[in-house]
This record gives C-alpha cells, structure tokens and sequence, in this order.
C-alpha cells in the first residue's frame, strides 16, 4: 500500500519489518547455537546478551522520548514499573538464550499490532497480535524439532507468548500515554 505521495504505509512498513525478523529467527535456527555456545565458551555470552538488552531499551527509550506527551513524570513512572516488572520476570531466568525470547518475540508483538488494520479497535489489535505472536513462537519451536541439534520445549513457546504479551502490554499503554486527554 502507498499513499497519494508515493510513500509506504506504516502498516505496510510494519509488516515488511515483520517478514523480515521472523525470517532472521526462523532461518539462524539451526546455527545460532553454535554461536551462543562459542559466546558461552569464550565466557561472553551473558555480556552478549547484556548488550542486546540494552540496545533495545536504547530504542524503546529513543522511541518514548519522540512522543512529546511520554515527556512526564506518570510516564516515566510508568516506565521504571515496566522496567522493573521486566527485570523481575528475566532477571531470575537460568539461561542468558532464554532472556533473548524477550527482545525477539516483544518485537514480533510489536510488529504484529503495528501490521494490524488501523480502522480496528485496540483491544482487538492487541489479541490478535497476542495470538499471532504466539502462533509465531510456537511455530519456532516446531521448527526446532526438525533439527537435529534442537529439541522442542513447550516452555520456551511459553517465554515467547509472555515475550509477546508484556511487550504489546507496554507498548499499548505507553501509546494510551501519548493520547491527548480532553
């Protein structure tokens, strides 16, 4: 879809930033483990993932400060709440690889409400985009059991639906934030 100017739609643009990270999860399926065990090996795989974690708050921070009314004391609360929920649920995760769902599958949810028609309400954009997003996971996980040096676990489909539901979660309100009250 373009508009009369000849540019994207943000919908459209969504979709194709969609496309293209589930095709990055889906096809280094096979080979990222030897990259995290050699990351682990070298003893650099939690600051790997210590790195990752911090570039995406990077962008979500870059993207809060563009929205003049998140420049607010209940926004900013809201965030350090956000934050602190998050690292709650991560923070005690054994595994650094299990941690990364929540970057991957927060921003499929992302993606997934972004790629949603406009003209639908809110709360169905966001089970949709739950739903999806989880459907996403799940095949992840599937795709994994066709390789021989993956397995199945029901419990990493779960990480990715929690990934997918606390992103959409924050992602809503901090947009319910930004809506001018009457």
């Amino acid at each position: 879809m373009t508009s009369d100017d000849g540019s994207r739609s943000p919908v459209t643009g969504a979709r194709v930033a969609l496309a293209v990270l589930l095709l990055a999860i889906y096809s280094t399926l096979a080979v990222i483990r030897r990259v995290t065990n050699a990351l682990r090996d070298a003893g650099q795989l939690r600051l790997a993932v210590a790195v990752a974690f911090g570039l995406a708050a990077l962008v979500v921070v870059g993207w809060l400060v563009r929205q003049p009314a998140l420049r607010s004391g209940r926004a900013l609360g809201a965030l350090l709440v956000a934050g602190a929920v998050y690292a709650a649920v991560i923070w005690p995760m054994e595994s650094p690889e299990e941690k990364l769902h929540f970057i991957e599958y927060g921003a499929v949810a992302v993606l997934w409400f972004l790629s949603l028609p406009r003209t639908w309400r809110t709360p169905r954009r966001f089970g949709v985009a739950a739903l999806a997003t989880a459907a996403c996971g799940w095949l992840d996980e599937g795709i994994q059991a066709l390789i021989p040096s993956r397995y199945y676990d029901l419990r990493d489909v779960g990480f990715n639906a929690l990934a997918g539901l606390m992103a959409l979660t924050l992602f809503v309100a901090a947009r319910a934030l930004a809506r001018p009250t009457r």
